[in-house]
């Protein structure tokens, strides 16, 4: 393993577990403050609470299950008569729409913290004609909501995950899409027509929606011999849930890394609390774990989540460089940075970056000595 992945991969309970438990053993005032830091590592390590919300019928459960996310809760309904709203109060909020969004919608979503929201378009087989369709009107919602918007076809997508196209639906599709006559799928109704296949054609809507229907007959129409894994994997790019799965990821990534600025934010501030004598110890402990490989990583990775500063790092491939001449110049650039006239957050922010990358530099330049 290379120096960079090894400081980028620092276990993250080793040495916080070690500073609790050194402060642990020490006399009254170092235990109190123990308790405090962990109380603080608790709440780092709790399990992200993702919840997925929106309006009854805009499709929660199937993106639930096209997600299959084990930390995600769906709420009740919004805007349900005589009822309250869900209270979103999660980590990560994917807000679901099936339409444009209502007074209602705009409500619950302006109070989604930043960085904490995003919006499914979901059915957006329905927007247009055209998959660009789609992607242009969640182009629009997301410019109109000040938060991204992902469009997915969440029937299709949990179909996918689920099951597989069996012999008899590979059967029908492949009978459909080379026959001489070509089944309409503007509707399901005039896609199962009034001939002697109507329950197959039926079964094949009740399997992957008029939507894969279409895509697979499209795509067996190209290439007739194509296997049932290829559909499948066809199927699964064509309801869009990869870019919502990537932008889930990252996002969950995010959430962490910013609690994990939030524990070194209560670590500065117990040491700063710590009373002379017994403290004294518990002080020079904390800022020992503070100065640490762990502390600076968090640190980076916490300060480039931060919304002020993180557009900065928009071309970085990984928070980790990739030599100690990478290090290098990101640190010398969010030096620069911390320089600039910027609010407290955000220059807090950039120091971070900037000590993270400081050393990491150092680390793998005695690494190549």
């Amino acid at each position: 393993m290379s120096t960079a992945t090894e400081f980028a991969h620092t276990r993250p309970a080793d040495q916080l577990d070690e500073l609790i438990s050194r402060l642990g053993t020490g006399r009254g005032g170092d235990r109190a403050i123990a308790a405090q830091v962990a109380a603080a590592a608790a709440r780092r390590r709790r399990q992200l609470h993702i919840q997925i919300t929106g309006r009854a019928l805009s499709g929660r459960t199937t993106v639930l299950d096209a997600l299959a996310l084990l930390s995600a809760q769906e709420t009740e309904p919004v805007d349900q008569p005589e009822q309250p709203d869900p209270v979103l109060d999660g980590d990560l909020v994917i807000y679901v729409l099936a339409g444009s969004p209502q007074a209602a919608d705009h409500r619950l979503l302006a109070a989604v913290p930043a960085g904490r929201g995003i919006v499914v378009l979901n059915k957006a087989d329905a927007v247009g004609a055209r998959w660009s369709e789609a992607v242009g009107a969640a182009q629009r919602l997301a410019q109109e909501l000040r938060m991204p918007v992902v469009p997915i076809v969440a029937s299709v997508a949990a179909r996918t995950r689920a099951g597989a196209v069996d012999a008899a639906d590979l059967s029908d599709l492949r009978r459909l899409a080379v026959g001489p006559d070509v089944p309409s799928v503007l509707a399901a109704d005039l896609f199962i027509g009034s001939g002697s296949d109507q329950d197959a054609r039926r079964r094949l809507i009740a399997h992957w929606d008029l939507y894969g229907v279409d895509c697979a007959l499209s795509a067996l129409r190209a290439d007739p011999d194509l296997p049932a894994s290829a559909i499948i994997q066809i199927l699964h790019s064509a309801s869009g849930i990869d870019p919502l799965h990537k932008l889930v990821h990252r996002r969950y990534e995010q959430v962490e890394a910013v609690r994990g600025g939030e524990l070194l934010d209560e670590l500065v501030r117990l040491a700063a609390r710590a009373m002379p004598g017994d403290g004294g110890r518990a002080r020079e402990l904390i800022q020992q774990y503070l100065a640490g490989d762990e502390a600076l990583w968090a640190g980076l990775c916490a300060g480039l989540a931060c919304p002020q500063v993180s557009h900065l790092a928009a071309g970085y491939p990984s928070p980790a460089p990739a030599d100690a001449d990478e290090a290098l110049s990101r640190a010398t650039r969010w030096r620069a940075v911390v320089s600039s006239d910027m609010p407290p957050a955000a220059r807090r922010a950039a120091l971070r970056v900037h000590n993270g990358y400081v050393r990491a530099w150092e680390r793998m330049s005695s690494a190549g000595l």
